[in-house]
């Protein structure tokens, strides 16, 4: 379970403006893809995809959903958003970060 706290608004916050993060998350919105196809179609480096990959992941953000045998017989995994939404407001000069996720579940966390 992850801890939904200060620390990891943080992290998401930084994360949803990160355009590399972000790519990710938006093609895998809807579908599942594999982190090849990521680079390939989205011009990321592997080496940076596999990075947000684990990082998104991490965060609860991007979770595996399943597995593909590629074309040489290799067993990849394939990865969707579970973030549906992410808000970032102000409110009497404190940031607030709403997230809703895939499955209705939302949280509304300060930022520090």
């Amino acid at each position: 379970m992850i801890r939904i706290d200060k620390k990891y608004a943080w992290d998401v916050l930084q994360h949803i403006s990160d355009p590399y993060s972000i790519r990710i998350l938006r093609a895998t919105l809807h579908r599942a893809l594999d982190a090849i196809t990521l680079s390939n179609q989205l011009g990321i480096p592997i080496a940076v995809c596999y990075r947000r990959i684990r990082e998104l992941e991490k965060l609860g953000l991007l979770q595996k959903e399943g597995r593909r045998l590629t074309s040489k017989g290799k067993w990849v995994n394939l990865y969707k958003a579970s973030i549906k939404d992410a808000e970032v407001k102000m409110i009497d000069g404190k940031i607030v970060m709403k997230i809703t996720f895939r499955y209705g579940r939302e949280e509304e966390i300060e930022v520090e």
